[in-house]
């Protein structure tokens, strides 16, 4: 999948989430189960439109990189973009919101994203032939 397409999907998956999320909103009585449907609008929500912003973000700071990979990249980030906005809502849901807290969210998706380029790191330079 060309990154140009993926950013389009990304962004329609996105924009189609917030107008999912405006109708559950406006069209039904808050209640637990809605109240999910909605911190999971708002992950897919938040990362479909954050995902082309990162990718061309990173685009423009790492030039040499394979398109695809910046592209995976864009993706995961809007993702883990996605999951904190989420976080501080549903924090903010059941009024546990607070700086030290957030902090500590933020850190810990970073240390996730820094192990998980680690591991792809290590896979690549495994799979190189030795000479």
């Amino acid at each position: 999948m060309s990154p140009r397409l993926a950013d389009i999907l990304s962004l329609i998956a996105g924009l189609a989430a917030a107008a999912g999320l405006a109708a559950l909103i406006i069209q039904v009585p808050p209640a637990p189960l809605y109240k999910a449907a909605a911190l999971t609008l708002i992950l897919i929500a938040v990362a479909g439109v954050a995902a082309p912003l990162w990718r061309r973000l990173l685009r423009q700071l790492i030039g040499k990189a394979n398109d695809r990979e910046i592209a995976a990249m864009g993706l995961r980030f809007g993702v883990w973009t996605g999951l904190f906005i989420a976080s501080l809502v549903l924090l903010r849901v059941i009024h546990f919101l607070d700086r030290v807290l957030i902090l500590a969210i933020l850190l810990l998706l970073i240390m996730i994203e820094m192990f998980l380029q680690q591991h792809a790191a290590r896979k690549r330079r495994a799979r190189r032939p030795r000479r």
